[in-house]
């Protein structure tokens, strides 16, 4: 029972629709805070040098790249529901394929799987809109921003306590659990309308079309720089606190639920911040600082409650990338093209994502702290181009709320 008497309605009064994607989108980033703050240290463990882990966890990145590109054609052909079902029920045996592994070679299925389910999100957000009616912006924001971050704050806790009663492996079943969860609701989507004999087939759209937009190929290539260098002292992480710092795998997993909570709090300060919504990519900046600060506490101190405070700007990560796309809804302005740019987006950001473990696992084979230092390199670059590019791209016009809301990536990981 809520205050005032009202009872706690389990779609939050959004109707059965849109109950279904919050609930599945709670064990979707469930699953991936459940695994991927120890991901890499699992690679490691089971046999691989560095080089090869930062190989590893670029691989499904650029696998997902491929299959991101023509997901939209298929979508056209297959009912939603099925695709999402079917890729992410791919993904659940990949997760349980990597529990049962006993050399880095049998990952394999995990990261080709890993793969396939990105194939939800964008799915997942064209059903939101299309049932969200007037509610679309309290809808965004309690699906993709609210529960996601909930869950993925949440989740490595709870996969942190199961490492350290049993081992790593405890985290990839929790992590399947959790998807199947996800999927037990993404089956519950009603289908498609059929579309009537005599209906006209909706205008062809193109990745030409949509980088003819204004601004759309400088944020992309903005977007880039900035995940790319980010990735770059973030992705392995892991092995560094725990090759260098002595710090366990499971108080590792527990520490992206502190990343999180970073994320939910400068997220919280965009929504309600009139000048960041009007300048976005000086947000952007700012997470750049907030993750530069976190590396640069990570490479001076062996203080774990130091450290584990310098991870609330991890999250900064997150929320640059939902920045974004924030500035990439307020670029483009038509509707049509607009998916389309958001899956470039998408497309390329992940590409940054994964092109930086296989640079930084070179660096980490030099020197340990070379990822570290190569990213806090980079951003110090990039904020003056981020600073001069706003007042180029998008000189002070506001983004609205439903913007930021739609983006769904201010605390969203998976991106990844």
């Amino acid at each position: 029972m809520l205050p005032g008497g009202r009872r706690f309605a389990w779609d939050l009064g959004l109707g059965r629709e849109i109950g279904y994607v919050f609930w599945a989108m709670i064990g979707l980033e469930a699953a991936f805070g459940a695994y991927v703050g120890i991901w890499p240290l699992w690679i490691e463990a089971l046999g691989a040098p560095i080089t090869v882990v930062g190989l590893v966890l670029g691989s499904s990145g650029l696998l997902r790249l491929l299959i991101l590109a023509p997901s939209a054609g298929l979508a056209d052909r297959i009912d939603p529901r099925t695709l999402i079902v079917v890729s992410r029920s791919i993904t659940a045996l990949g997760m349980i394929t990597a529990a049962l592994a006993t050399h880095w070679t049998m990952l394999a299925p995990m990261v080709i799987g890993s793969a396939i389910g990105e194939i939800a999100f964008p799915l997942t957000q064209a059903h939101l809109a299309a049932h969200a009616g007037e509610q679309r912006v309290r809808a965004f924001t309690l699906v993709f921003n609210v529960g996601p971050a909930v869950a993925f704050g949440i989740a490595p806790l709870i996969s942190g306590a199961l490492i350290a009663l049993f081992d790593m492996r405890a985290a990839f079943v929790f992590a399947a659990a959790c998807t199947a969860f996800s999927v037990y609701f993404f089956s519950r989507f009603s289908p498609r309308p059929k579309r009537a004999k005599d209906e006209a087939p909706p205008a062809p759209t193109s990745y030409r079309e949509a980088l003819a937009e204004p601004d759309v190929k400088r944020l992309i290539s903005l977007q880039f720089a900035t995940i790319f260098s980010l990735a770059l002292g973030i992705s392995l992480l892991a092995p560094f606190l725990n090759d260098q710092r002595g710090i366990s795998p499971a108080v590792v997993a527990m520490l992206g639920g502190i990343g999180s909570a970073g994320s939910v709090a400068f997220g919280l300060v965009v929504t309600r911040s009139r000048w960041l919504q009007r300048h976005p990519l000086y947000g952007v900046a700012f997470g750049i600082g907030m993750v530069m600060a976190t590396l640069a506490i990570v490479i001076s101190t062996q203080a774990v409650w130091l450290i584990a405070l310098a991870f609330l700007g991890r999250g900064g990560l997150w929320s640059a990338w939902g920045l974004f796309a924030a500035a990439l809804s307020e670029a483009v302005r038509s509707d049509r093209i607009r998916p389309r740019v958001f899956t470039l987006s998408e497309m390329m950001a992940g590409s940054a994502f994964s092109l930086a473990p296989i640079i930084s696992g070179q660096l980490y084979a030099i020197r340990a702290e070379g990822p570290l230092l190569a990213s806090l390199a980079a951003c110090s670059v990039l904020i003056p181009v981020l600073l001069v590019a706003q007042k180029r791209s998008l000189p002070g016009r506001e983004l609205s709320e439903e913007d930021v809301a739609a983006a769904g990536r201010l605390v969203d990981p998976e991106a990844a």
